[in-house]
Protein backbone atom coordinates (compact mmCIF):
# COMPACT_ATOMS: atom_id res chain seq x y z
CA UNK A 1 0.00 0.00 0.00
CA UNK A 2 2.97 2.39 1.01
CA UNK A 3 3.95 1.86 -2.90
CA UNK A 4 0.94 2.77 -4.23
CA UNK A 5 0.75 5.88 -1.68
CA UNK A 6 4.14 7.05 -3.17
CA UNK A 7 3.91 6.46 -6.30
CA UNK A 8 0.76 9.29 -6.33
CA UNK A 9 2.56 10.94 -3.75
CA UNK A 10 -0.81 10.84 -1.74
CA UNK A 11 1.73 10.82 1.30
CA UNK A 12 -0.31 8.11 3.76
CA UNK A 13 1.98 8.29 6.47
CA UNK A 14 3.95 11.43 6.13
CA UNK A 15 2.62 14.66 6.21
CA UNK A 16 4.23 18.22 7.17
CA UNK A 17 2.25 19.62 9.81
CA UNK A 18 2.72 23.23 9.89
CA UNK A 19 2.01 25.31 12.94
CA UNK A 20 4.28 28.59 12.92
CA UNK A 21 2.50 31.66 13.14
CA UNK A 22 5.22 33.27 10.95
CA UNK A 23 6.46 33.04 7.35
CA UNK A 24 7.58 29.75 8.18
CA UNK A 25 4.44 28.20 7.11
CA UNK A 26 5.55 29.70 2.88
CA UNK A 27 8.67 28.52 2.91
CA UNK A 28 7.72 25.14 4.45
CA UNK A 29 5.10 25.02 1.58
CA UNK A 30 7.10 26.73 -1.13
CA UNK A 31 10.20 23.93 -0.27
CA UNK A 32 7.69 21.28 -0.09
CA UNK A 33 5.97 21.75 -3.56
CA UNK A 34 9.10 21.92 -5.47
CA UNK A 35 10.33 18.75 -3.64
CA UNK A 36 6.97 16.93 -4.57
CA UNK A 37 7.49 17.72 -8.15
CA UNK A 38 10.68 16.40 -8.33
CA UNK A 39 9.57 13.00 -6.87
CA UNK A 40 6.69 13.31 -9.21
CA UNK A 41 8.23 14.08 -12.48
CA UNK A 42 12.20 13.66 -12.37
CA UNK A 43 12.86 10.31 -10.24
CA UNK A 44 12.90 6.74 -9.88
CA UNK A 45 10.04 5.68 -7.37
CA UNK A 46 12.98 4.22 -4.68
CA UNK A 47 15.04 7.44 -5.20
CA UNK A 48 12.15 10.03 -3.82
CA UNK A 49 13.50 11.94 -1.15
CA UNK A 50 11.48 12.27 2.09
CA UNK A 51 9.89 15.97 1.61
CA UNK A 52 10.39 16.73 5.14
CA UNK A 53 14.08 15.40 5.43
CA UNK A 54 14.35 18.24 2.24
CA UNK A 55 12.55 20.84 3.83
CA UNK A 56 14.97 20.48 7.15
CA UNK A 57 17.85 20.44 5.58
CA UNK A 58 17.07 23.64 3.31
CA UNK A 59 15.31 25.38 6.71
CA UNK A 60 18.80 24.63 8.43
CA UNK A 61 20.96 25.67 5.65
CA UNK A 62 18.87 29.55 5.52
CA UNK A 63 17.30 30.29 8.39
CA UNK A 64 14.32 29.53 6.96
CA UNK A 65 14.74 31.38 3.64
CA UNK A 66 16.60 34.23 5.36
CA UNK A 67 19.76 33.51 4.38
CA UNK A 68 21.80 35.96 1.82
CA UNK A 69 22.17 33.12 -0.40
CA UNK A 70 18.66 32.29 -0.53
CA UNK A 71 17.37 35.80 -1.28
CA UNK A 72 20.29 37.01 -3.91
CA UNK A 73 21.06 33.15 -5.19
CA UNK A 74 17.94 30.91 -4.53
CA UNK A 75 20.53 28.68 -3.06
CA UNK A 76 18.56 27.33 -0.76
CA UNK A 77 21.34 24.27 0.60
CA UNK A 78 24.33 25.87 0.43
CA UNK A 79 25.66 24.11 -3.06
CA UNK A 80 28.60 25.07 -4.05
CA UNK A 81 30.36 25.68 -7.82
CA UNK A 82 33.12 25.57 -9.49
CA UNK A 83 32.15 27.70 -12.47
CA UNK A 84 33.75 30.78 -13.75
CA UNK A 85 31.42 32.60 -14.63
CA UNK A 86 29.96 35.43 -11.93
CA UNK A 87 26.95 35.08 -13.34
CA UNK A 88 26.36 31.75 -11.97
CA UNK A 89 27.71 32.15 -8.54
CA UNK A 90 27.55 33.99 -5.72
CA UNK A 91 30.63 34.29 -3.04
CA UNK A 92 30.37 34.73 1.09
CA UNK A 93 31.65 38.36 1.86
CA UNK A 94 33.76 36.30 4.99
CA UNK A 95 35.42 33.84 2.63
CA UNK A 96 36.08 34.73 -1.34
CA UNK A 97 37.71 31.69 -1.82
CA UNK A 98 34.13 29.54 -2.25
CA UNK A 99 31.48 30.48 -4.71
CA UNK A 100 27.63 28.77 -4.33
CA UNK A 101 25.84 28.55 -6.89
CA UNK A 102 22.91 30.91 -8.50
CA UNK A 103 19.57 29.28 -9.32
CA UNK A 104 17.09 31.40 -11.32
CA UNK A 105 13.99 29.50 -9.18
CA UNK A 106 13.90 27.83 -5.78
CA UNK A 107 12.43 24.67 -7.86
CA UNK A 108 15.96 24.90 -9.71
CA UNK A 109 17.67 24.65 -6.35
CA UNK A 110 15.70 22.16 -4.86
CA UNK A 111 16.35 19.82 -7.38
CA UNK A 112 19.83 20.41 -7.98
CA UNK A 113 20.04 19.12 -3.70
CA UNK A 114 17.61 16.22 -4.86
CA UNK A 115 20.01 15.36 -7.86
CA UNK A 116 23.31 15.74 -5.68
CA UNK A 117 22.00 13.27 -3.32
CA UNK A 118 21.01 10.50 -5.88
CA UNK A 119 23.40 10.51 -8.77
CA UNK A 120 26.68 12.11 -6.43
CA UNK A 121 26.89 8.42 -5.79
CA UNK A 122 30.68 8.52 -4.54
CA UNK A 123 29.63 11.49 -1.99
CA UNK A 124 26.15 9.92 -0.88
CA UNK A 125 26.45 6.30 -1.43
CA UNK A 126 25.50 5.19 2.16
CA UNK A 127 21.75 7.78 1.83
CA UNK A 128 21.00 6.09 -1.15
CA UNK A 129 21.20 2.63 -0.45
CA UNK A 130 19.64 3.63 3.32
CA UNK A 131 16.93 5.37 0.62
CA UNK A 132 16.51 2.42 -1.07
CA UNK A 133 16.61 0.01 1.96
CA UNK A 134 13.73 2.18 3.79
CA UNK A 135 12.08 1.99 0.04
CA UNK A 136 11.49 -1.58 0.37
CA UNK A 137 11.09 -2.04 3.67
CA UNK A 138 8.20 0.55 3.59
CA UNK A 139 9.60 2.30 6.40
CA UNK A 140 11.04 6.12 6.77
CA UNK A 141 13.42 6.18 9.27
CA UNK A 142 14.85 10.34 9.08
CA UNK A 143 17.40 9.83 11.84
CA UNK A 144 18.87 7.19 9.77
CA UNK A 145 18.59 8.91 6.51
CA UNK A 146 20.27 12.25 8.30
CA UNK A 147 23.81 10.40 9.70
CA UNK A 148 24.42 8.76 5.86
CA UNK A 149 24.46 12.39 5.36
CA UNK A 150 27.90 13.12 7.64
CA UNK A 151 29.35 14.77 4.42
CA UNK A 152 26.77 17.50 3.36
CA UNK A 153 28.46 19.14 6.24
CA UNK A 154 31.75 19.29 8.54
CA UNK A 155 29.80 20.98 11.78
CA UNK A 156 29.22 17.86 13.90
CA UNK A 157 26.36 19.23 15.19
CA UNK A 158 24.50 19.24 11.82
CA UNK A 159 22.88 15.92 12.07
CA UNK A 160 20.86 16.42 15.43
CA UNK A 161 20.29 20.70 14.22
CA UNK A 162 18.45 18.70 11.13
CA UNK A 163 16.66 16.37 13.33
CA UNK A 164 15.31 19.21 15.71
CA UNK A 165 14.01 20.69 12.62
CA UNK A 166 12.42 17.50 11.43
CA UNK A 167 10.62 17.30 14.48
CA UNK A 168 9.80 20.68 14.90
CA UNK A 169 7.31 20.01 11.62
CA UNK A 170 5.94 17.46 13.19
CA UNK A 171 6.23 14.67 11.38
CA UNK A 172 3.85 11.93 11.85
Amino acid sequence: MNHLCATLLILCNTTVNMFFDDKRNDFVQEISTCAIEYNAYFTEPQNRIPVPLVVAISAHETGWGESRFAKEANNYFGIKTDSDDPDMYIVPKNNPNVKLSKYYTVCESVYAFMDLLIFHTRRYEDFVNELHDQWFLEEINYEKLIYTLHRYSDDPKWENQVLKIINRLEIR
